[in-house]
């Protein structure tokens, strides 16, 4: 386990000095669809997250490579902060990261507040988008997903904490 060192303090200065990370659910025609996030707290953007059949490591290693890939993080002054479930725990996920230069930081155990940031996109998310397109397909779940996180969370919907700009105007006023 790992300390929490993030400590609840969601807001941030710079970009990509502290991502968070969860996983959450929605049911889908042929079950469930998992989906991996990791949020830039400075923005509150979505740089990362991946979608799957299975709540696995695989998921959240592909969450964070796409991060890891798209954004620049600062080697030993970023915090990659997460619950402490098996996946955020396991040998592959806590490589990448440290190989990539971030310092781990997990929440008290069954504490949802400690990632209160994480877990409230993924309720925005189901609240707004998801949960009106009843049971479709895990294809157009995904296709949702995507479509919300790029499109309409990034570009057009307004965070309160960002003095009412949506994530991708507020990193661009900066």
């Amino acid at each position: 386990m790992r300390p929490n060192l993030l400590n609840r303090e969601f807001c941030v200065e710079e970009p990509d000095r502290v991502w968070v990370s969860d996983i959450t659910q929605v049911r889908c025609q042929e079950g469930w669809l998992y989906i991996a996030t990791v949020m830039d707290l400075y923005s509150r953007r979505i740089v990362g997250h991946a979608c799957s059949a299975r709540a696995d490591t695989v998921l959240v290693k592909r969450a964070i490579d796409q991060a890891l890939g798209w954004r620049s993080i600062k080697p030993g002054g970023s915090l990659f902060h997460s619950d402490q479930g098996v996946q955020y725990r396991s040998e592959e996920v806590l490589k990448t990261l440290s190989g990539a230069g971030l310092t781990i930081s997990m929440s008290r155990r069954g504490n949802c507040w400690d990632n209160a940031c994480a877990e409230s996109f993924f309720s925005l998310m189901k609240r707004e988008w998801l949960h009106h397109l009843g049971l479709i397909s895990r294809r157009e779940m995904e296709d949702a997903v995507a479509y919300y996180i790029g499109e309409y969370y990034d570009n057009v919907r307004s965070h309160e904490t960002l003095g009412g700009l949506a994530p991708r105007a507020y990193e661009l006023a900066a």
